[in-house]
């Protein structure tokens, strides 16, 4: 068990890590949903929905960042750690929800361990089925709950646990080394940049395929 200083020190670092990222993630997510646009009337309702949902999902997103940094830097998950955040960002009002949200983290680790976007999408699905219910991911252009709002969120879900797994990786390095170096780890643009510049696959020469 960690000291409670060293428990202390590891919550106040990675909590200021969370709010740091946490309103413009907001809006980012909400902008990737279109939620707010139709709704010029009781748009302080809809708000209210949507934030019911992006603070379970914001929380457990976080704390598997935690998750997936402690278990490279220790070899395994600080359950402890993990645990004292939980009790310390995610109001009790939440809680249904964010079981929801982490126990799919959960069953994609099961299942896919190595395959990060599998939880991204896994994540997506549930979110979008939350805030507009059955239905939401079907096609359809004069619905606020298209595929493209799929295809956009789940791009921004991607990128805001990577930005979580990141951000946390950086406050406990530093609380070990006060002087390393944070830019050894890219940021989610400069990933996502790097992704973009890969030579794409060379596309089969469709005269050299033969039927047998």
């Amino acid at each position: 068990m960690a000291k409670k200083s060293d428990l202390k020190t590891k919550i106040d670092g990675l909590n200021r890590a969370f709010q740091f990222y946490y309103k413009a993630n907001n809006n980012t997510l909400r902008k990737a949903s279109d939620f707010y646009l139709p709704f010029i009337f009781g748009r302080k309702k809809r708000m209210t929905e949507f934030n019911a949902q992006y603070i379970p999902l914001s929380v457990a997103m976080f704390l598997e960042g935690v998750r997936n940094t402690t278990a490279k830097m220790e070899g395994a998950p600080d359950v402890e750690l993990i645990e004292a955040l939980k009790e310390k960002l995610l109001p009790k009002v939440y809680k249904d929800d964010f079981d929801k949200y982490w126990n799919v983290i959960e069953s994609e680790l099961e299942i896919n361990p190595e395959e990060p976007k599998a939880i991204s999408v896994a994540l997506t699905n549930l979110f979008m089925f939350q805030i507009f219910g059955p239905g939401s991911s079907d096609p359809n252009p004069y619905n606020q709950s298209s595929d493209r709002h799929q295809v956009a969120i789940e791009f921004q879900l991607g990128k805001i646990l990577y930005q979580y797994a990141r951000s946390s990786r950086v406050v406990l390095e530093k609380i070990k080394d006060p002087n390393y170096n944070a830019a050894v780890i890219p940021t989610a643009a400069e990933t996502a940049a790097a992704e973009a510049e890969k030579p794409k696959d060379a596309p089969e020469n469709a005269e050299e395929k033969s039927v047998k």
